[in-house]
């Protein structure tokens, strides 16, 4: 009997999707982030939203267990980077590591992973490669090395992926779709939703 009725617990649960983030995941307002319109458009799951503002790969790294595993999600929408981007404080070599094992961590606890990005563009303009030794290089060679990363490891533990949540959302800083220039409104996140949906239903079907 208490073996059936463990069964039925587990039958019954729900199918968990995770959204571990920063601010553009966390942003949006009550109702307003991507993961509530999500959440509108997925009927039999539970979206979780683990955004927190100004986070980085190794706050997301850090905290993985807590906000992440612990609720043993079917998938994971991973969107983390962009503070790194804007900080310059660690090499892309350090970034690469702490990416990696969010990701190696989530497949191995039985998680599907979306990578979901703002950093689509893996080349430079003058075609070298990103500096990935030193810290404190260019807002470019991050964005690109970001970039290079990222499809390297959705082809490596073949995830999901989206280049640029925000590419439906141009240009940035438009009040009707922004509540600043880097962070989407509820309008806004109805599209970066949209757009996640469609990479996201490849991973559910």
């Amino acid at each position: 009997m208490l073996l059936c009725l463990a069964s039925s617990c587990i039958a019954n649960s729900p199918r968990r999707i995770v959204c571990l983030g920063d601010s553009l995941t966390a942003c949006g307002g009550a109702g307003g982030r991507y993961s509530d319109m999500l959440q509108s458009s997925l009927t039999g799951y539970e979206l979780i939203n683990s955004g927190v503002g100004g986070d980085t790969l190794g706050g997301g790294l850090a905290r993985l267990e807590k906000d992440v595993l612990q609720w043993r999600p079917e998938y994971v929408i991973l969107e983390l980077g962009a503070n790194d981007y804007w900080q310059r404080r660690r090499t892309l070599l350090e970034l690469q590591k702490d990416y990696e094992e969010i990701v190696s961590r989530c497949c191995q606890a039985g998680a599907k992973v979306l990578i979901v990005s703002c950093f689509g563009n893996d080349k430079l303009p003058d075609g070298r490669r990103p500096d990935w030794a030193n810290a404190g290089v260019s807002l470019e060679e991050y964005a690109a090395g970001l970039a290079i990363i990222e499809k390297g490891l959705a082809e490596k533990y073949h995830c999901g992926y989206v280049p640029d949540m925000q590419c439906g959302i141009t240009p940035k800083g438009n009040p009707e779709q922004w509540s600043d220039r880097n962070h989407p409104n509820a309008v806004g996140n109805r599209i970066v939703a949209d757009t996640i949906l469609v990479e996201l239903q490849k991973l559910l079907e």
